[in-house]
Formats: structure tokens, C-alpha cells, sequence
């Protein structure tokens, strides 16, 4: 596969990885989490932010806006806010589930027997299978040649 990373690590590995980690200094830590900021607004941020666009129809544009680097050991972002960016009061939070799935139905009546509104009809399904596509390999490459070069650094002596 081509988009397959250089490396692959079992789930029970890499949370070994992330435990033994923590036997580090401090300041190695510190050095982690922003090499893993860097690689989340280089690598990550980006492709996430492509993805919600080309996926998330009418909502994509406020949508992508709320996607932001956060400060973790891995890169990491986090999509939504509870700010109301969307006529109607609907935050960033509330609209990102719809987006994820696609079109949210619960079938065309109501429980009273009303029509139930059928938000998100043009969001098309999976946009964050297309972001992980395409940003884990060169993702997980990079965080992987950081924690390499930090552990080399710090176990110097």
C-alpha cells in the first residue's frame, strides 16, 4: 500500500512507547510535545482542515476554522468548539458529529407525527477517514524520527 507508514507499531506497543516515555526528563518532554505541535500544524491541521472542506458541503468552511493544534506528547488536534458559529445557535462541536457520519435522519416524522428536518443533506459521509489517509503516514514518520532523535539526546548520559 502506498500510503502504508515506513513503520507500523501494534496499539500495545506504542502505548508501552508513550508509558516509557514518561521515564524521561521533564525537559524531554517538553521537547516532545512541541516537536509534536509542529508536526500536528505542518502535517496534521492541514489535511484535516482539506478533508472537512471537500466533505462537509455548506458547513465546511466554519467547520475548518475550528480545527486547532493542541499541545500533547502526539501530534494531536481537536476539531469544534462550543462557540455558536451557525445560524441557529449550533456550534462547532454539534455540526462536527454530523459531518463525521453524514446526513443525520431519524426518518420523516417526528414523534408527534411532524416533519423532522434533515440538516447536513449535502455533507458527504467520512471525512476523517479521508484526513487519516492522508496525513498518518507522514505523520506518524516524522513523530516517530522525533521521538528517535529526543531519546538519543537524552539517554546520552
Amino acid at each position: 500500500m502506498a500510503n502504508k507508514p515506513s513503520i507500523y507499531v501494534e496499539p500495545d506497543s506504542y502505548y508501552a512507547l508513550l508509558r516509557a516515555l514518561k521515564g524521561l526528563p521533564k525537559e524531554a518532554n517538553d521537547e516532545l510535545r512541541t516537536m509534536a505541535k509542529h508536526i500536528a500544524a505542518e502535517i496534521v491541521k492541514p489535511s484535516v482542515e482539506r478533508a472537512i472542506r471537500s466533505h462537509a458541503g455548506p458547513y465546511g468552511d466554519k467547520l475548518a476554522k475550528d480545527v486547532r493544534v493542541s499541545r500533547d506528547r502526539i501530534p494531536k488536534v481537536a476539531i469544534g468548539s462550543r462557540r455558536k458559529r451557525f445560524s441557529g445557535g449550533a456550534s462547532g462541536v454539534q455540526i462536527r458529529y454530523g459531518t463525521i457520519v453524514g446526513p443525520y435522519r431519524t426518518g420523516n416524522k417526528g414523534s408527534r407525527g411532524e416533519q423532522v428536518q434533515k440538516w447536513a443533506e449535502n455533507v458527504r459521509p467520512g471525512w476523517t477517514d479521508v484526513a487519516a489517509r492522508d496525513y498518518v503516514p507522514p505523520a506518524f514518520d516524522a513523530w516517530d524520527k522525533a521521538v528517535e532523535s529526543i531519546v538519543t539526546k537524552w539517554n546520552r548520559g
